[in-house]
């Protein structure tokens, strides 16, 4: 086993997402979905597998309840998982420290695309094999879900068992959609009828934006997403299918970043001035945000009057932000744990109708999501429907590549953020920008 690399996606700029769920956990988490338990997961001899787990918000508690579940159907068949927390900006350099030192856990949480450094320096076991040996339906999974659990640098294989889908999707506030004259059930489908609404929901006071139509910051996640969205949709790649060239069409780059730009200077539509923006959405000061559904417990505790709407096709081509969260194995010295460890996840793949319904994101298991009650569990389907229906057209994801942290949409701090953040500061030209994007990136690739 090597160690050297390691990944991780600061969401910087105003609160965290895991500090919004943080602050929505007390209010929020309203469990109530039954839970059906499937086969268990059987050990020849008796074993404790230690799971690390950065969930500790209301997505925490949801997840305790999968593993307290776990070890209550296993009590009496000789393997127990007992879990750790460890804080999300540890988490990497935690993994890597103890796999260097042969005690890393048996497993983990991953996303998807960003630990190719890990799945190179055999951090991280390849599944391939162990899920034929412990049944794992691999035929149950969305085709897209077992794509982005694979490192095509790193022969393809399976290092993920895909556990959430999420994506960013506008949510709207009802009370200013109401007081602005619209109908929520006709929301934004193109470039037009977006800026029409932004219009409309946009107050303004002595010429400056008081109340954003399209919730924006200054810097940070929440531009850089928008941009790397909007671009998809205007024909911009980040980098070919083939992971050989990096940001194809670069003038659609360029058009996204005006885009961008715009909707502060142009339009007058959203303002620099925001820096919390789960915040800022949840007391009124933005008619539409696009966020993932990591918020809806909160909001729903705050009882905010909201809906969830699909991303209007602005650019031409719908596409919109991807992540996927899931199970990885971390390589051991006594390998016979591998076994126990992928049916311990298998089982609680298996079981995820609680996660994927109440925890976090769709579910990446045709079986679930064809159940009767898939809909009617959880969150309303008003606000939760759209970060269903919409995984299928969020393809824009991780790259997968040891650089990869390089290439997030979704990041406040990363080398995009900081390139892009002069954009919007007026320090840094368009050009300019691209420029420094394609150089960075194209390097990344060739290092593989």
């Amino acid at each position: 086993m090597k160690t050297k690399s390691g990944s991780g996606h600061p969401d910087r700029g105003g609160a965290t997402r895991r500090e919004f769920l943080l602050g929505a956990s007390a209010a929020a988490f309203a469990a109530g979905v039954p839970f059906v338990a499937a086969g268990p997961a059987v050990a020849a001899a008796p074993i404790e597998l230690v799971h690390w787990s950065w969930l500790a918000a209301s997505d925490g508690e949801v997840w305790a309840k999968m593993i307290a579940a776990f070890n209550d159907a296993h009590k009496d068949k000789g393997v127990q998982i007992r879990m750790e927390l460890v804080p999300e900006e540890q988490y990497v350099t935690k993994v890597l420290a103890a796999a260097a030192t042969g005690k890393a856990p048996d497993f983990g949480w991953g996303t998807a695309g960003k630990a190719a450094g890990m799945a190179r320096d055999e951090v991280t076991v390849p599944l391939d094999d162990l899920a034929k040996q412990v049944g794992l339906d691999l035929a149950d999974f969305s085709a897209s879900s077992l794509e982005a659990a694979r490192y095509p640098k790193y022969d393809n294989k399976l290092f993920m068992v895909p556990m959430d889908l999420m994506s960013l999707q506008p949510e709207i506030n009802l009370d200013i959609a109401k007081e602005a004259g619209l109908d929520p059930s006709k929301p934004p489908q193109d470039a037009k009828t977006l800026l029409d609404w932004a219009l409309a929901m946009t107050k303004r006071e002595g010429g400056k934006v008081v109340r954003s139509g399209i919730m924006m910051t200054g810097a940070g996640v929440q531009t850089t997403v928008t941009w790397g969205i909007i671009a998809a949709q205007l024909g911009f790649q980040r980098a070919s299918a083939d992971l050989k060239t990096a940001c194809v069409n670069p003038d659609a780059g360029k058009q996204a970043m005006q885009w961008v730009l715009d909707l502060f200077d142009k339009h007058k539509v959203s303002t620099r001035d925001v820096t919390d923006r789960y915040k800022a959405f949840g007391t009124g000061q933005g008619g539409i945000f696009w966020t993932g559904p990591w918020t809806l417990n909160g909001y729903l505790g705050q009882k905010l009057n909201f809906q969830t709407s699909l991303f209007p096709n602005v650019g031409g081509a719908l596409h919109t932000y991807r992540e996927m969260g899931g199970l990885e194995l971390y390589a051991q010295s006594d390998k016979s744990r591998y076994e126990a460890t992928l049916a311990a996840v298998k089982w609680l793949s298996d079981n995820s109708f609680l996660w994927t319904t109440v925890g976090r994101g769709a579910s990446p298991r045709k079986s679930i999501l064809e159940r009767p009650d898939y809909k009617s569990a959880g969150a309303p389907w008003a606000v939760r429907g759209a970060f269903v229906d919409g995984m299928a057209f969020a393809t824009e994801g991780e790259i997968p590549v040891v650089a990869g942290p390089d290439f997030t949409i979704y990041s406040g701090g990363n080398f995009l953020a900081k390139t892009l953040d002069g954009v919007w500061a007026g320090q840094t030209t368009i050009d300019q920008a691209m420029a420094q994007i394609q150089e960075q990136w194209q390097r990344g690739l060739d290092e593989g």
